[in-house]
């Protein structure tokens, strides 16, 4: 038996680095103006900044610099126990999508961990 497949995502970008979400994660999708969004560059040790929020149904924000919507199903292959630890738990795998590997992140559990590496703020 192969990976469980995944179906509606939404493929970002921070900076040059690519996430994925899963679609059902986020409740909305706003402007970062006005937000106390996690600026989903700082796990790649870049300068904050988005040009869209991904709001959870609990609250929760996660800025990102481009994104798009993949409808189509695509097997999630396991992450590397070392490289979830280092996520703070929230990598759940990766997804191949256009020819690249994506990282699947929660978005809460990312969200926590950006917060987290902001020192909380």
């Amino acid at each position: 038996m192969g990976p469980p497949d995944v179906r509606g995502m939404l493929l970002c970008h921070a900076g040059a680095h690519r996430l994925a979400f899963l679609a059902h994660e986020v409740a909305a999708i706003a402007s970062p103006e006005g937000r106390d969004a996690a600026s989903a560059r700082r796990a790649f040790r870049m300068p904050d900044g988005a040009a869209r929020v991904l709001l959870s149904a609990t609250g929760g924000a996660v800025g990102v610099d481009t994104l798009e919507i993949e409808a189509e199903a695509h097997p999630v292959l396991p992450a590397p126990p070392v490289a979830v630890a280092a996520s703070g738990g929230s990598l759940r795998g990766f997804v191949l999508v256009q020819g690249r590997l994506w990282p699947l992140m929660g978005l809460v559990d990312f969200e926590r961990f950006l917060r987290g590496l902001m020192g909380g703020a």
